[in-house]
C-alpha cells in the first residue's frame, strides 16, 4: 500500500485527477462544471500536483452517484492511474454522508486521497479529519433540508390549487394563469379518452401505444395518473375534477392489474396460460403454474396425485402419468365446457328471467377492488412517511367510496342477461388464445381441480348477477372431470 500524504505539504509531484458533478445536465449556476474546473485548476497550481487529463463529469443526483459507472471507474482507477483526486467543492462529490466515508476508505485503500478544493482539505490529512466529516455530514444536511423544503411547497400547492407538481402537463392538459394552474386540452383529451377505452377492452399496452402513436412509457403514465379521475397522487381532490369516468377508470385499473408483470428484457414469445393466476388445487389450495405446455403442481400434495388417471394414456402406452402436470388443454377445456353448459340451459330455462330480479342486487366491484388497492398503497405510504394525519384523511375518503361502491346497483335488463349468457361460447371461440387469460378472470374467481376427477369453478359476482348460480346444476365440465358450483370456499 502507497503511503498517503499526511499534510498538503506532501501533495507536490503527485497526480492529481478531477471529479466534476453536477446535479442535471446543463447546471450553470455558482456550482457548475466551469466554476468547479476553476477551483480544481487553482488547488492544482496552489499544492504542485502534476495535471493529468484524467476528469469524470457526472450530471447525477449526489445522494445516489455512488451508482453511476464514472463512480465505479473512479475507484477502480484510484492509486492506479492518479494518487488525488480533485474536486471543486465537499458538496461536489456527493450529498451522502455514507457514500462519501466509504469512498474515503476505499480510496485510502487504493493509496488515492481525496481533496476539496474550496475547502483545502486532505482526506489523508488527519488533524483537518473533524472538519473534512463535518463537510460530508453537511452536504447531505443540506441536500434533506432542500428535500423537505421542495416537498412541502408541493404540497402546499396541491392543497391550494388542487394541481400536481412537475413542468410537464399531463396528455389532456395546459397549464395558464398565474399561478398556472390546469385546464382542459379537448382537441388531446380525446385521445386520453381512446386510450382508456381501449385499455378497458383488454388491449395490451403496447398495442395501445402503437395504434395511437404514443411512447409506452407515456401510455403507462397517462393509464395510472389519477389525475383523469380527479385526484392527485396523494389522494387530494385534482381541481379538473374528474375527465374520464370513475367506472372506466376502475375497469382499466383491474383490466391492467390482471395482467403479468414482466421484466422489459424477457422474451415475449412465450405461451399464455388460459388460466394461470385462477387455477388451484382442490386438495391443499395450491396454486398450478403453467410451463412448458402443461400446468404444474409444484411439490404436489396426496389427494391430487392419488387423482390421475389410471393406467398409461392411450397415445402413449409406455409413459406413466405420475399425477404432478397435465397437458394445458386438459384444464383449458374446463371454460368452454362451462360456458356451454350456462348457454345451453339459459336457452331452456325461461324461469331465469324471473330468478334474477329476485336476486339481490350485485355491488360496484370493480371500485371496491381499486379501493382495495389504493387502501394498501396508503398504508405502505404512511410506513414510509409516517404522516398519520395523511393516512387518517386518505382512509376517510375511501370510506365513503367504499359505502357509495356498496350501494344496491339498478336491476339489471332481462333480454340483455339472456342475450348475454346465450353469447358465451361463441365470445370465447371468437378471443384470440392470447387473450383468453383476461377473459377467464372476468368470469372465473377461481377454479379448483384435483387431478383430472374434479373441477370446482368459482364465478365472479358479475357472473353470479347474471344468473351462473339458478343455471348451474349438475354438469359435466369435460370427459374426465365432475363439475361442482363453489363460492367463496371450496365445497
Amino acid at each position: 500500500m502507497k503511503t498517503l500524504p499526511a499534510k498538503p505539504d506532501a501533495l507536490p509531484g503527485l497526480r492529481a485527477a478531477a471529479w466534476v458533478r453536477e446535479s442535471t445536465a446543463g447546471q450553470y449556476d455558482n456550482f457548475g462544471p466551469d466554476a468547479q474546473r476553476e477551483q480544481i485548476s487553482r488547488a492544482i497550481e496552489r499544492f504542485g500536483l502534476t495535471a493529468t487529463d484524467i476528469e469524470w463529469v457526472v450530471s447525477h443526483s449526489g445522494r445516489t452517484v455512488a451508482a453511476t459507472r464514472e463512480w465505479q471507474d473512479m475507484l477502480a482507477r484510484a492509486g492506479e492511474d492518479y494518487d488525488i483526486l480533485v474536486v471543486g467543492y465537499a458538496s461536489r462529490f456527493a450529498r451522502d454522508a455514507r457514500t462519501a466515508f466509504n469512498a474515503r476508505h476505499d480510496l485510502h485503500a487504493r493509496g488515492a486521497a481525496l481533496l476539496f478544493a474550496d475547502e483545502r482539505l486532505l482526506s489523508s490529512d488527519d488533524e483537518s479529519w473533524d472538519y473534512w466529516a463535518k463537510e460530508a455530514v453537511e452536504a447531505e444536511s443540506y441536500s434533506r433540508r432542500l428535500s423537505r423544503r421542495v416537498r412541502e411547497g408541493l404540497e402546499a400547492k396541491r392543497r391550494r390549487l388542487g394541481t400536481p407538481g412537475g413542468n410537464r402537463p399531463p396528455l389532456g392538459f395546459r397549464r395558464e394563469g398565474r399561478p398556472p394552474v390546469l385546464v382542459v386540452d379537448p382537441d388531446r383529451m380525446s385521445l386520453v379518452q381512446t386510450a382508456f377505452e381501449l385499455g378497458a377492452s383488454g388491449m395490451l399496452d403496447r398495442e395501445i401505444a402503437g395504434r395511437l402513436g404514443l411512447k409506452l412509457t407515456h401510455l403507462r403514465e397517462i393509464l395510472t395518473n389519477p389525475v383523469y379521475r380527479g385526484r392527485l397522487h396523494r389522494g387530494e381532490l385534482a381541481a379538473t375534477g374528474p375527465t374520464i369516468a370513475p367506472e372506466l377508470w376502475d375497469r382499466v385499473q383491474l383490466v391492467r392489474g390482471r395482467f403479468k408483470r414482466r421484466h422489459p428484457g424477457y422474451p415475449v414469445n412465450r405461451r399464455e396460460y388460459a388460466l394461470a393466476g385462477i387455477l388451484f388445487c382442490a386438495g391443499c389450495g395450491r396454486r398450478l403454474t403453467g410451463h412448458g405446455g402443461r400446468y404444474r403442481h409444484v411439490d404436489p400434495c396426496r389427494a391430487f396425485i392419488d387423482a390421475r388417471p389410471e393406467g398409461p394414456p392411450a397415445s402413449f402406452p409406455l409413459v406413466r402419468v405420475h399425477g404432478h402436470s397435465y397437458p394445458a388443454a386438459t384444464y383449458d377445456g374446463i371454460v368452454p365446457s362451462v360456458l356451454a353448459h350456462i348457454a345451453a340451459t339459459a336457452s331452456v330455462k325461461a324461469s331465469v328471467l324471473g330468478l334474477l330480479e329476485e336476486r339481490a342486487q350485485t355491488v360496484d366491484s370493480l371500485a371496491l377492488a381499486r379501493i382495495a388497492k389504493e387502501r394498501e398503497t396508503a398504508l405502505a405510504r404512511y410506513l414510509n412517511d409516517r404522516d398519520l394525519a395523511a393516512l387518517q384523511s386518505t382512509m376517510v375518503r375511501l370510506d365513503g367510496e367504499e359505502a357509495e361502491a356498496r350501494r344496491p346497483a339498478k336491476k339489471m335488463d332481462r333480454r340483455t342477461t339472456l342475450a348475454y349468457l346465450a353469447d358465451l361460447p361463441r365470445l370465447w371461440e371468437d378471443t384470440p388464445p392470447e387473450r383468453h387469460r383476461p377473459l377467464a378472470e372476468a368470469m372465473f374467481e377461481r377454479i379448483e381441480v384435483l387431478g383430472t376427477k374434479e373441477a370446482i369453478v368459482h364465478p365472479t359476482p358479475e357472473a353470479e348477477a347474471h344468473g351462473w348460480p339458478e343455471l348451474w346444476g349438475e354438469t359435466v365440465l369435460t370427459s374426465d372431470h365432475r363439475g361442482r358450483y363453489g363460492r367463496g370456499e371450496r365445497i
